[in-house]
């Protein structure tokens, strides 16, 4: 089974684009998986993405992820992104982490929980705590190599001016071989679902790259493209 680190949700800076769920998944999938990273194990990831929405300028983003096994079968990640929209810059800090209470194995199913706090900066600010996430994990293997991930779970916004909580949910496929190939159908209690499909391919000595694309289709629809890369050491 392969060991991820945590997804981080995109700033968006007044954009109706957001990936479910509290961190940065492993790469191409949106959806979180049930399994931690071991103990003493870590991941470094980059990823910069391009968001774009008709009648509103693009958004740029670039994030950076460090996530390590901690023991007790969890992980822990710090996650900083940077978001740049019309002319305005914002970024975000983000402290995520999972426990697997029941690992997935081969033919089987497992469950855990991820969870994350995070503090944003808008233009003209200081840093203020902005949401807390809370999700539930299942991962099962359908059949060698292939696998199911469900996510639900809150996201509750503890800014001043907007104080509410959503529902998160999110279901995800992927196939992992020489090429790993991902599909993701995502979203809240508070929009429309998006969908995303992704390719990531490892090149060796623990080094892989990805890429994903995703649409929502809120009003007005917004697409992304997500290029990253990770190290694993």
């Amino acid at each position: 089974m392969r060991k991820t680190t945590l997804r981080k949700t995109t700033i968006l800076l007044g954009s109706a684009f957001t990936l479910a769920g509290p961190a940065l998944a492993g790469a191409p999938l949106v959806t979180e998986t049930a399994d931690s990273l071991e103990r003493g194990g870590c991941e470094l990831e980059a990823a910069v993405a391009r968001e774009r929405s008709s009648g509103l300028p693009t958004l740029r983003s670039s994030t950076a992820i460090l996530g390590c096994g901690v023991g007790a079968e969890s992980q822990a990640a710090l996650i900083h992104t940077q978001a740049r929209f019309d002319g305005s810059r914002e970024q975000a800090l983000r402290l995520a982490a999972k426990t697997t209470f029941v690992a997935p194995q081969p033919g089987g199913a497992g469950w855990g929980l991820a969870y994350a706090v995070e503090t944003v900066k808008a233009p003209g600010s200081g840093w203020r705590s902005e949401t807390v996430d809370v999700l539930g994990l299942y991962t099962r293997e359908l059949s060698p190599g292939l696998l199911v991930h469900a996510n639900l779970g809150h996201s509750h916004s503890r800014s001043r001016s907007a104080r509410q909580g959503s529902t998160l949910w999110s279901l995800g496929v992927e196939h992992i071989d020489t090429v790993t190939l991902a599909a993701d159908i995502f979203g809240d209690d508070r929009s429309r679902p998006g969908v995303s499909a992704g390719v990531g391919f490892g090149i060796g000595g623990g080094f892989s790259v990805n890429a994903t694309l995703a649409w929502r289709f809120e009003e007005p629809r917004v697409r992304s493209l997500n290029l990253g890369a990770k190290l694993e050491f």
